[in-house]
């Protein structure tokens, strides 16, 4: 694949990755909800623009300004996004609206703002982008399918460079029926109950995460050598993927020098995240995030977002570390899922 990470913009419940506060501190909570509420849009969205932007809008397009920043550009060559729920507050408000006004006299607004790609949209127009862009729904997938489609657009214009992103938000009406589906924690959590999986259902979340990626190569940059997608309910099967995704890219456990895991503290992926340390991934240094982020169907691109932050940084901070911190930051393997939607990352730093 080999797909260059050059910046990434992170809006997350740990804050944004803008100045150096960001990962500055171990988190410290007990929630039932992880929410994007600490961060200052109004430093890169004119207030007017703003005040008429959802929540969802208003990350992804803050998180995608951050990368291009960082980035040193103003406008990328083309976009691609996923998201697990889209606009969903604005979806839940035009829908209420059609109910309550009996679907006479209906504003747009809320309908025009609910489509899955209006981040997209607004991406587009803020930074003036006319090429590419597409933005996939396929739930837990829906990040690592807008990564193999810039796979796919970056091989046939090897000289362009892509916004990649995932994004999803949190309302009161998804968190009460996902609590109820059993995918969230009825009870408030803390960052080493989420770590270790004591409770069922996870902590719920939501954030943004945009990378700029090219094939062009940058040191120290994070680069994607290989991604597997897979969808079981079976811990034995996901086990068997994983070895089998190892084996693909030809990696032994003495390549690799760190293990993320998407550890989410729900009790019903304890036994696949309990194996993978004690027995493929058990002489690795071992790595979490879900502690920072929370839980939702795009956390991967939060999670990759904070990998290529870390290996900017050299240094990883300790309260990411379950054990000992890696010698050397060359080869590095994610295992991330969303209810029954698994993906292996290999990476590697330029």
């Amino acid at each position: 694949m080999d797909i260059y990470i050059h910046s990434a913009g992170i809006i997350s419940a740990a804050g944004d990755n803008s100045n150096e506060a960001f990962l500055a501190s171990a988190p410290a909570y007990d929630a039932d909800r992880l929410l994007c509420d600490g961060i200052d849009y109004t430093a890169y969205i004119p207030a007017m623009q703003l005040r008429r932007m959802s929540k969802a809008v208003r990350m992804g397009v803050v998180a995608a300004k951050i990368c291009m920043q960082r980035a040193g550009i103003e406008k990328p060559d083309a976009i691609s996004i996923g998201t697990g729920l889209g606009c969903l507050n604005d979806t839940e408000h035009f829908l209420s609206k059609m109910v309550t006004q009996d679907e006479q006299m209906l504003t747009p607004t809320s309908f025009i703002q609910s489509t899955h790609n209006t981040v997209g949209g607004q991406i587009a127009l803020l930074s003036g982008c006319h090429g590419h862009n597409l933005t996939f729904v396929q739930r837990g997938h829906s990040f690592e399918n807008a990564v193999i489609n810039t796979a796919l657009y970056l091989d046939e214009n090897p000289f362009h460079n892509m916004l990649t992103g995932g994004i999803d938000e949190l309302t009161e009406t998804s968190l009460a029926v996902l609590k109820r589906a059993g995918v969230y924690s009825a009870e408030p959590r803390g960052p080493e109950s989420i770590l270790h999986h004591t409770r069922p259902g996870s902590i719920a979340g939501e954030g943004s995460g945009f990378l700029l990626m090219a094939k062009s190569a940058k040191r120290g940059a994070l680069c994607i050598k290989g991604l597997s997608l897979f969808v079981t309910k079976d811990t034995g099967v996901a086990l068997r993927k994983v070895d089998d995704f190892l084996q693909q890219q030809q990696l032994t456990s003495g390549d690799i020098d760190l293990v993320m895991l998407g550890t989410n503290g729900d009790g019903k992926y304890e036994a696949f995240y309990h194996q993978l340390a004690q027995s493929i991934f058990q002489n690795n240094s071992r790595a979490a995030f879900k502690h920072l982020s929370g839980e939702y169907p795009t956390a991967g691109a939060f999670a990759l977002a904070l990998l290529s932050h870390v290996a900017g940084m050299g240094d990883i901070p300790s309260f990411l570390l379950a054990g000992p911190p890696p010698r050397r930051l060359k080869h590095i393997v994610l295992v991330n899922n969303y209810v029954n939607h698994y993906s292996c990352w290999h990476l590697t730093v330029a």
